[in-house]
């Protein structure tokens, strides 16, 4: 074989091989698309379900607080509406990230409502004065939460 025919032989090859890298790396390029999507799946429903399981604590604790208020139980009241206001005032993993998630939505009242029921549970006769309307906070803070809590279930089983 002459010297001209090693050299278009080895351009030939040469040229194959180029192809064949490039294909090969459009081929990696659409894999790592797709696992870069299925991570950021993976990390959303990670989120939904820590933050699911956050709102079914907090709808307990709202359980607990509407049955101190229900029970005229001051101190037991006083300590779970501190408790539940601090929480959810201060976890701001449900209104970062999955802020825009329909059932996560509208919990600003609950959290005024908490600090409102807050408010009369600063004196024992104020929380005895307004127990009625206390326990009407209550039980929609609980509802709310517990709506919540059960959507995001919902929501995750699909």
């Amino acid at each position: 074989m002459s010297l001209t025919a090693w050299n278009w032989l080895l351009t030939i090859l040469g040229t194959g091989t180029s192809i064949g890298g490039l294909v090969f790396s459009i081929l990696a390029w659409v894999q790592a698309k797709g696992a870069r999507k299925a991570a950021r799946e993976a990390a959303v429903a990670v989120r939904a379900r820590n933050l699911s399981h956050s709102f079914s604590q907090w709808s307990a604790d709202a359980r607990e607080l509407l049955q101190s208020a229900r029970d005229l139980r001051f101190e037991n009241a006083q300590r779970a509406a501190t408790d539940l206001l601090g929480d959810l005032s201060h976890n701001k993993g449900w209104q970062t990230g999955l802020r825009d998630e329909s059932p996560v939505i509208g919990l600003n009242e609950v959290i005024r409502l908490v600090g409102l029921v807050n408010e009369f549970l600063a004196e024992r006769a104020d929380f005895e004065n307004n127990q009625v309307e206390i326990v009407r906070h209550c039980e929609v803070i609980f509802r709310k939460l517990k709506e919540t809590s059960g959507k995001l279930d919902a929501a995750m089983e699909k």
